[in-house]
């Protein structure tokens, strides 16, 4: 091999592992921004009404990342996405164990205002309150 030849074969590699390095961070960042978007449309009050019981949770950011809690209760769940995307979400909830599957969706002018909580079998809807 060439000196050039060896040379520009180093160059080539070197430019396609930096290449590799900064665009995974840049995606990652979008990925990070666009949760963070997503995090702040779902955030608030949220009314359940199931067999004749209401259920209020407040959904909130802080720190990068989503929580949520029942507005009478002070204990903060992490929610964690299934699939940004179709603002899917699950949580266990640590006190008591349950698992939950949560689903928002949006209106007709894109404003999330809906939320569905999933857990054993039983599917509860509720609507933004504020």
């Amino acid at each position: 091999m060439t000196r050039r030849h060896s040379r520009f074969v180093f160059v080539s590699i070197f430019c396609l592992l930096a290449a590799c390095l900064i665009f995974p961070l840049s995606a990652s960042s979008q990925g990070q921004a666009d949760a963070q978007k997503i995090y702040t449309e779902v955030s608030g009050t949220y009314e359940f009404v199931y067999e004749g019981q209401s259920l209020t949770i407040v959904f909130f950011v802080r720190d990068g990342r989503l929580f949520g809690r029942e507005e009478s209760d002070s204990e903060e769940v992490e929610i964690k996405p299934l699939a940004l995307d179709k603002l899917k979400f699950e949580t266990t909830v640590p006190s008591s164990g349950q698992y939950y599957e949560i689903g928002f969706s949006r209106d007709e002018e894109g404003k999330v205002n809906k939320c569905r909580l999933a857990t054993g079998g039983i599917e509860i809807d509720g609507e933004r309150a504020k």
